[in-house]
């Protein structure tokens, strides 16, 4: 039967779809571990003389021989990071509403951020998410660290080596902002103060130079910022209920605008990339640190990669293309913004608005489905703004854009219950041509036509769905604000699995009741699938997100009601 065939059809297309998925989290995982343990057995088998692909490139500025420093306009490319970051220098600690962090007194290093608001686990409310971090040890060596400076041609100036001196060892936000001041002067006299800017409320963090030219001659300085870190999927522990999320570097600019340039990208060639507007960030499933340079100045965005340290690190910056000149006993001031926070879209369009940047919700990534996905994240916040609670929000959701989609469902579910009202017939005629498949088909095709039932009635409204539904997946998946979102009884944090398997099994259950409303197939193999398909998925939903599986409860238990008072209406129950 033709409906049968369309149904399973669809079934097999989200099947492979969340199959598909896995594949890639998967094969993500096996590269970045087989690239982690090659490049340490190379290490362990070369020669103590270095090679020369393995001598960094000394750059052209004068003073400027220190590693991991983006060349300036007119060098040809950034130079090779030639060893890792290290722990050396003094952490200055900073306490605000929603961080704490540390800066390193080496190079002025923003090196480690907390978020409070966003605790690792449900279980330890006290402990917030690392999102920056810095190796510890030998043994720990992730690391994920926002790094800035300056660069010229002309003398030496404070890039993210630079040892700076500091006012106090700790800083706690008391009024709207908090201010970090780290000092530096050259041996010339010109005086550099590094200051961080905190705000209450915000995930913003403002980096300013303040340059007081006390020289007799005059300067030229081109700023430069940079996100760096390894690729923790080498050793996250990885396994089939890891969620699918990109997990590495991206840029926007006027012309090509969102791109991701993941670790991959970044090993074949370094990243040049010259724009008026645009912006670095390193992205993870739900959490983002972007660098958003002011617009309007010629910028160069680019990556560099380390091998020289127990693991590759990435770095993905920008570096301005525009000098910035103080004349003898001239001072001004360089300022750049650094986002590190969760992907709250009311705070990436709040800095979209304000600083007139474009792009920054991207990172919230919904891939080729984001004109779906938006607007129905869009109705999904206005939703929870009214009930307050993410769970009833996904509830209402659902509840709404069944609604919407009634006219095609009560479509397809009539055609359904006219299939199932000729199934006795088709049997009859099954047994009656056994042995002649053709004349059994034409036979069928007769019925249909005698009974106004067109076989493939109920396959385009489900087909036209299947985006829609594909895209809420991809909200549900990827919006930190159902992080640990809680709902109700023990379902706490709607972004994790059932710990009790509960929803995913409910979901099956109501799989196979909705199937026993659909004609049964009269192909016995197509039987057999249909029968194993709410096992299937069943086991499959055990590793999902309890929101997603919650929205695909209730959307099978309408699908049962509406398609139960449409066979009761078609006599077909």
């Amino acid at each position: 039967m033709e409906i049968q065939k369309n149904i399973l059809i669809v079934a097999v297309v989200v099947l492979s779809f969340i199959l598909y998925q896995r594949w890639q989290e998967f094969q993500q995982e096996y590269a970045a571990e087989h690239l982690v343990n090659t490049e340490y057995v190379e290490r362990e088998n070369s020669s103590v003389v270095p090679q020369a692909a393995d001598i960094p490139e000394v750059s052209e500025l004068s003073g400027q021989e220190e590693s991991g420093l983006p060349s300036t306009p007119e060098a040809t490319q950034p130079n090779v990071v030639d060893e890792p970051l290290s722990s050396a220098g003094r952490f200055i600690e900073i306490t605000t509403d929603l961080v704490r962090a540390k800066i390193n007194t080496v190079g002025g290093t923003l090196a480690y951020l907390e978020l409070i608001e966003e605790p690792e686990t449900v279980e330890q409310p006290d402990i917030g998410y690392k999102l920056l971090k810095t190796p510890t040890s030998a043994s720990t060596q992730d690391q994920f660290v926002a790094q800035s400076g300056l660069i010229g041609r002309d003398g030496t100036y404070p890039n993210h080596h630079t040892v700076f001196s500091a006012e106090r060892e700790a800083y706690q936000l008391n009024d709207e902002l908090l201010r970090v001041p780290l000092n530096w002067t050259d041996e010339r006299g010109v005086q550099y103060i590094k200051e961080f800017v905190f705000h209450r409320d915000s995930y913003v963090v403002d980096v300013t130079y303040t340059i007081k030219n006390e020289s007799t001659e005059q300067i030229s300085v081109y700023p430069y910022a940079q996100l760096s870190r390894t690729d923790p999927s080498s050793n996250s522990g990885g396994g089939f209920g890891r969620l699918p999320s990109y997990l590495g570097g991206v840029i926007y600019t006027d012309d090509e605008k969102y791109q991701k340039v993941d670790f991959g990208d970044m090993d074949d060639a370094n990243l040049t990339v010259q724009t008026p507007n645009g912006w670095v960030a390193m992205i993870e499933h739900y959490f983002v640190a972007a660098w958003l340079p002011q617009r309007g100045q010629p910028k160069e965005l680019y990556s560099l990669v380390s091998n020289t340290g127990p693991r590759p690190v990435y770095s993905i910056g920008y570096k301005s293309l525009e000098a910035t000149r103080l004349s003898a006993g001239q001072s001004g001031t360089i300022a750049s913004m650094l986002y590190a926070g969760p992907k709250e879209q009311y705070r990436l369009r709040a800095i979209e608005e304000g600083m007139s940047q474009e792009g920054l919700k991207l990172t919230v990534d919904y891939g080729w489905l984001t004109v779906v996905a938006s607007p129905l994240f869009w109705l999904l916040e206005k939703i929870h703004g009214a009930v307050g609670n993410w769970g009833w929000a996904i509830i209402f959701l659902t509840i709404l854009i069944k609604a919407l989609f009634y006219p095609l469902s009560a479509a397809s579910y009539k055609s359904m219950a006219a299939m199932k009202r000729l199934q006795p017939r088709m049997a009859t005629l099954k047994e009656r041509y056994a042995d002649d498949k053709q004349k059994f088909q034409a036979a069928m095709m007769e019925l249909y036509k005698a009974e106004k039932v067109n076989p493939a009635g109920g396959c385009l409204p489900i087909l036209i769905q299947i985006p829609v539904f594909l895209a809420l997946y991809w909200v549900l998946l990827e919006s930190v604000e159902l992080r640990q979102a809680d709902f109700a009884l023990w379902w706490n944090d709607l972004s994790s699995p059932d710990p009790y398997y509960v929803l995913p099994v409910l979901m099956g259950a109501s799989m196979f009741f909705q199937q026993k409303l659909n004609p049964a197939p009269v192909d016995p193999m197509q039987q057999k699938i249909m029968m194993f398909m709410p096992l299937v998925l069943t086991f499959l939903f055990l590793s999902f997100p309890q929101g997603l599986v919650l929205y695909w409860v209730v959307n099978n238990c309408l699908s049962i009601a509406q398609q139960w008072l449409i066979n009761k209406r078609a006599g077909a129950t």
